[in-house]
């Protein structure tokens, strides 16, 4: 470790000291729980949100959300307030100083590693107490047994996403009811997703594929996709495939659509907030997608989904979905989706639509 490194080390020992403070609620606690992560994050995350809110109905709920994921948080009905987070210093800590004058009794914080960003942050709010999901070793070699700035931690031994922040309600002395993800969307996101899926024949089966996810690791080859539309092809006349993108996407997904020449295939309506996609993936029959926030929202809405991830199990254990309906599909590789079986891809959608689809092939 060179000095510069070994400086930080110490500081951040240094800042994070603190007396561990006795969790104790009242009838009507001030909570912040920091959700600035991703999408999918938030869904995997978001029973705590109502486990919380039934056990405590006069509490004040606050969330610090990311730029990414602050529509799910501002349409969740357990949250009182949205804060949203600010990536530059210089807009973050008045932030940081307004959500101090609030007094919390209690942070919640779910980041797996050790995050000195995230310690100054949770410095500057000063809550009461501090609860942190179990760590791994974050920057410069810290681990958590270097560094005191929570005051509990969940059980380190829990694998998936879910049970290490639903473990938090053990530490706040909460039963808990339902381990469900939760995900809402208005009025508004509806009436796209149905005026859109109003062009189709409603006896169709009609499939959401999502083919890429949030890095290029996790993106479905061309080569790929156009094997699963020709298999689809072959398979029924009965099956409607719309193809769910990024906004960015846009040209390629035309372009795909061009080339393959398919009548059945289809372009997903512009979506222009993630409550646009949650309300679309609610209303198809099917979800396809590799490892993303699709996964997730499928989960929260009890959607028969066929997911396609990578052949990292550490991840897999630590992500996979939630949900009674669903079928995984691993890649051969470790760190990308190439090298997929697609006959063992459309083999298990086949399956899912006759066992959870109400429509025939």
């Amino acid at each position: 470790m060179n000095f510069f490194i070994f400086l930080k080390a110490n500081f951040l020992k240094l800042i994070s000291r603190r007396k561990i403070k006795l969790l104790s609620l009242s009838n009507s606690p001030k909570l912040l729980i920091l959700m600035h992560q991703n999408i999918g994050d938030m869904i995997v995350c978001s029973p705590i949100l109502r486990e919380i809110k039934l056990a405590y109905p006069n509490s004040n709920l606050q969330v610090l959300a990311s730029n990414n994921n602050k529509d799910i948080a501002q349409a969740n009905p357990y949250i009182d307030k949205v804060h949203v987070y600010q990536n530059r210093w210089q807009k973050l800590l008045p932030l940081l100083f307004k959500l101090r004058a609030y007094k919390f009794d209690c942070a919640i914080e779910l980041e797996v590693k050790i995050i000195t960003r995230v310690i100054i942050m949770l410095k500057v709010i000063n809550p009461y107490c501090i609860v942190g999901v179990s760590k791994k070793k974050g920057r410069y070699g810290i681990g958590p047994h270097d560094v005191h700035p929570y005051d509990y931690y969940t059980d380190s031994s829990l694998e998936h996403q879910r049970d290490t922040c639903l473990d938090i309600l053990r530490l706040l002395n909460i039963n808990l009811v339902s381990k469900k993800y939760d995900l809402f969307y208005v009025e508004e996101n509806r009436q796209k997703s149905l005026s859109f899926l109003s062009n189709f024949d409603s006896n169709k089966i009609i499939i959401g594929f999502n083919i890429a996810g949030s890095s290029a690791k996790r993106r479905i080859s061309d080569k790929d996709v156009s094997k699963i539309l020709e298999g689809f092809r072959s398979i029924s006349k009965n099956i409607e495939i719309i193809l769910i993108h990024k906004p960015t996407d846009n040209k390629l997904i035309s372009k795909l659509i061009t080339e393959e020449k398919s009548l059945f295939v289809s372009q997903s309506f512009p979506t222009e907030s993630v409550l646009d996609v949650a309300a679309l993936v609610d209303n198809v029959d099917l979800i396809i997608t590799p490892d993303t926030s699709l996964v997730h929202m499928a989960c929260a809405f009890d959607k028969p989904l066929l997911a396609i991830y990578s052949n990292d199990i550490i991840s897999f254990k630590t992500w996979h979905p939630k949900s009674r309906n669903n079928h995984v599909v691993f890649s051969e590789n470790f760190d990308n989706l190439k090298s997929l079986d697609v006959s063992i891809i459309l083999d298990r959608c086949i399956e899912l639509i006759r066992l959870h689809v109400k429509k025939s092939l």
